[in-house]
């Protein structure tokens, strides 16, 4: 059963008075056996010794109070968790759909060229120029254009009219 805070408190207060009586009686036979040059150094030491069991129960104290506290938010700032990239729909499309072009040259023939020759169409309408030329697949292993063709059609696409 814990104790209440009024007796914890009492406790502590006398437990800190035990501790300086026994730092003050420990150092007693130090400070009279020095010399008196060192006598205030034997005074320093004992009053350092106190203060630094002092200040590493304080700080236990202050650690045990803040740990079961949300973070601020400049904490929250500091741990800021990685985002995920996100891609458009759209561009995941179309990039799948370069991928399966390059793989059988009648989806790229039938869909993704088509889809460009729109685009062509649409850009160039008032110029009325003509596009850039299919580019040929590899045929005999009944694939699409290389990225490499892809590449420079849609760079030849690009171009201003």
């Amino acid at each position: 059963m814990p104790r209440p805070p009024e007796r914890r408190r009492w406790h502590g207060v006398a437990g800190y008075a035990l501790f300086l009586v026994c730092v003050c009686i420990g150092l007693a036979p130090v400070y009279v056996y020095v010399e008196a040059t060192y006598r205030a150094a034997v005074v320093r030491a004992g009053a350092v010794l106190v203060l630094w069991v002092a200040l590493t129960r304080l700080r236990r104290a202050v650690r045990r109070h803040t740990e079961g506290q949300p973070p601020s938010a400049f904490e929250g700032a500091l741990n800021r968790s990685l985002i995920e990239p996100h891609m458009a729909p759209i561009f995941v499309k179309l990039r799948d759909e370069v991928r399966v072009s390059t793989s059988d040259q009648e989806y790229f023939e039938n869909t993704l060229w088509l889809r460009m020759q729109r685009m062509i169409a649409r850009r160039d309408r008032p110029a009325g120029r003509v596009g850039p030329a299919m580019p040929s697949g590899r045929r005999w292993l009944r694939r699409g254009p290389s990225l490499a063709a892809l590449r420079d059609l849609i760079t030849r696409m690009e171009e201003p009219s």
